[in-house]
């Protein structure tokens, strides 16, 4: 057994290795080139973008310059591995110190021997152990966690290849179920009868996470077409096996002490009206029993079957094993998902589970696993990640969001993607911009300032929130914040103002579109007049709110202290604020200033659905939308006048 001392003196070793050959190969680079024109003259090399180089010296110089690079590497990747903690005993941690012993004892063996003359070619066909190795810098960054682990992040995050490369070229201890999957049950290969619980044991020690994904692999493609079929054998082989075992050893065969017995009772959980059955007959094999019906196993719907491919998978994972499951979630209903899994990560207790996944309602259920999310990715191996503690401020549901997205954040009022807010800002920004809308304006401020704290995100974000009377000290305070206000009173306003009003009227009434205009704007003039006095009273209320939510109690050493704090709210001159309000309503009506009207008009639906519907054409509200939706030129015209982000 080696011990971590052991490990140091061999690093040491390795590391005085390279550091003789780099100095041998800085201090003889002349002679080096001079037994290299000697020796290979006649010889071919390519340089590193495959270029045949015949010339010598710019063979030479290739050559040179990439044993170099190599000794470069490898000296960076022990001294990476020298400041690492493997002290720590959990799984990661162990598998990590057998990853080290592993590699320290290829570098003895590949580095004690290379002598000066073939110093240059002995590196260039040397094993890169800083490339092969890469998994015990991401297993150091592991090892720390006790729990199963959720890694998430946006397409293209790298998430499949942290977790083919975290595996490596392991066939002991971590097992791979791929995202990509063929349900399908056939015998007509009938070698596959001979399938044991050891062949699949074997089949998912393969690394066969990204083959799918990257390359065409003839092996891999008949491996996925097969392996249902090949876990259902599987499985009944180790299940006949157990009941020989128990009759020879004259104990009663308990039912849930093998596979299809474990199968069951998850199956009884999630689809109590089904049992499973295996049949002598090679035609049926496995069938499903419902309702006193029979059927094959393919008859089972997707999300069912695709059930017997995960248990199966899991159930015959090698013990005290990691399993890393990629996209979880596949072909299953959300509903069932999670309690799948629960179930499942309760039978392998013994193991510890890797799940790579962007599913948010998955991330949502695991709640027994630590968030890794992956911030950046440099291809082909190196990782920008961050453990996601669990008093983070953001809920799960944004967080998974936020972080699976890869392009900068817009938090929105609105309590759903259903709402207006949502609809319009992702129209106008949803190219550039994640959308979220997360409930009112006070909520649009928290999780901006959320994530503007929370530098190791390095997440950009902007929040858009309505105008509300806001004043303008308040306006410029939000801008500092990286929110913008909207240059109307709601939402709904912006869908009235005159650059939506124009394009959207023109091109579902171009013949009489301003007449229409015209005459919405005199009775939206009518019903503001009219209606004044509520308009005022409404503003009024909101900026009370507004005061009396600012208001804190900062002294409380004694009654008076509190009481002369409270006092403040009394004081509020509300009858001042109506007055001012109602003034400036007035002014705005005997003016005729239509942009300013929006700015303070709080009847909403009142207006933007009521009036609009009746004025300027049915369902204009949905109409205007979709001009914003599709009229570029619009949008631009929109974005340019309204909206500056930056």
């Amino acid at each position: 057994m080696h011990t971590i001392e052991d490990i140091e003196l061999k690093l040491e070793k390795c590391e005085k290795y390279l550091e003789d050959y780099e100095k041998q190969s800085r201090d003889k680079k002349t002679e080096l080139e001079l037994f290299y024109k000697q020796t290979y003259s006649e010889r071919t090399i390519y340089n590193s973008d495959g270029k045949e180089l015949k010339c010598i010296q710019d063979g030479f110089q290739d050559t040179y310059q990439s044993a170099c690079t190599y000794i470069k590497k490898q000296l960076e990747f022990i001294k990476q591995i020298k400041s690492l903690n493997i002290i720590h005993q959990n799984k990661f941690s162990r598998q990590m110190k057998k990853l080290i012993l592993e590699c320290v004892e290829g570098m003895e063996n590949h580095f004690s021997y290379i002598d000066f003359e073939n110093l240059l070619y002995g590196f260039s066909y040397k094993i890169d152990f800083a490339e092969e190795y890469v998994a015990v810098l991401i297993l150091a960054r592991f090892s720390s966690v006790e729990e199963n682990i959720v890694l998430i992040g946006g397409n293209g995050s790298g998430k499949s290849s942290l977790a083919k490369t975290l595996k490596g070229n392991d066939r002991e201890n971590i097992s791979v179920i791929p995202a990509q999957k063929t349900l399908y049950f056939s015998l007509n290969d009938m070698s596959m009868l001979s399938t044991r619980l050891k062949d699949l044991e074997n089949l998912l020690l393969e690394n066969n996470i990204d083959k799918s994904k990257t390359k065409e692999d003839y092996d891999y493609f008949c491996f996925q077409n097969n392996q249902f079929t090949k876990l259902i054998v599987a499985m009944r082989e180790q299940y006949t096996e157990y009941l020989m075992e128990c009759e020879e050893r004259g104990v009663v065969a308990e039912k849930e002490k093998n596979i299809f017995g474990q199968l069951r009772k998850i199956y009884r959980v999630l689809f109590p009206e089904i049992k499973l059955h295996f049949r002598t007959e090679t035609s049926d094999y496995l069938v499903c029993e419902k309702d006193n019906n029979f059927y094959h196993v393919n008859a089972l719907s997707e999300g069912e079957k695709a059930i017997l491919y995960y248990s199966i998978s899991v159930l015959m994972a090698k013990r005290e094993s990691f399993i890393v499951v990629d996209e979880p979630e596949t072909y299953l209903n959300p509903s069932l998902t999670n309690i799948l899994w629960d179930l499942l990560v309760g039978e392998r207790k013994d193991c510890q589970f890797i799940f790579i996944t962007h599913s948010v309602d998955f991330v949502l259920g695991r709640n027994e696993a630590r968030i890794a999310w992956i911030k950046n990715f440099v291809y082909p191996n190196h990782w920008e990640f961050e453990f996601v503690e669990d008093n983070f401020v953001l809920p799960k549901t944004m967080l998974t969001e936020v972080l699976g997205s890869k392009k900068p954040i817009i938090f929105c009022e609105g309590d759903t993607k259903s709402s207006l807010d949502y609809t319009i800002y992702r129209a106008l920004f949803g190219e550039q911009y994640t959308i979220i809308p997360v409930g009112g304006h006070l909520d649009v401020i928290k999780y901006c300032d959320v994530l503007s704290e929370s530098e190791w995100l390095g997440i950009e974000c902007f929040g858009i929130v309505d105008g509300d009377n806001y004043s303008t000290d308040k306006k410029k305070l939000l801008e500092t914040k990286g929110i913008k206000v909207l240059p109307f009173n709601e939402i709904e306003m912006f869908l009235l103002s005159n650059e939506v009003l124009e394009h959207t009227m023109e091109t579902i009434l171009p013949v009489n579109a301003h007449e229409r205009i015209d005459e919405f704007k005199e009775q939206f003039w009518k019903r503001v007049t009219e209606k004044s006095k509520q308009i005022a009273l409404t503003t009024t209320k909101i900026l009370a709110d507004e005061f009396v939510q600012k208001q804190k109690i900062e002294k409380y050493d004694s009654v008076l202290s509190i009481e002369q704090s409270l006092s403040k709210i009394v004081e509020y001159n509300v009858k001042e604020t109506y007055v001012r309000n109602f003034t400036k309503i007035t002014e705005i009506i005997n003016k005729k200033d239509y942009n300013q009207l929006l700015v303070i008009c709080n009847l909403k639906k009142e207006i933007s659905k009521e009036l609009a519907n009746k004025y300027l054409d049915k369902d204009f509200e949905d109409k205007a939308i979709q001009q914003i939706i599709a009229n570029q030129t619009l949008k631009t015209e929109l974005k340019n006048k309204y909206f500056k982000l930056e």
